[in-house]
């Protein structure tokens, strides 16, 4: 595949990730910014909340699928804030 003049492909240079990899570590539990990315992700759940209540009361039929991921997003943030502060208390911080 040619590219064109001053474009590289989003790929290039990137190492491709060996297989059977997962990228599964909770460090960023250990970070002294952990709070502020549990934050994060939450504003970011609520904010997939509100956009699906938006659709949902203009009378869009796909308001009910984006709640529903907001609510599986909220879920699994709430999870996440859960298991890292019981890692951070079993380390010690």
């Amino acid at each position: 595949m040619r590219s064109r003049p001053g474009w590289r492909p989003f790929s290039a240079g990137a190492d491709p990730v060996p297989f059977g990899v997962r990228f599964s570590d909770d460090s960023a539990a250990y970070a002294a910014n952990w709070r502020t990315i549990l934050v994060i992700d939450a504003v970011m759940a609520l904010a997939v909340l509100a956009a699906g209540a938006v659709l949902v009361w203009s009378g869009s039929g796909w308001g009910w699928a984006l709640s529903a991921v907001g609510f599986v997003y909220a879920f699994f943030a709430g999870g996440r804030a859960v298991k890292w502060r019981r890692l951070r208390r079993q380390a010690g911080l």
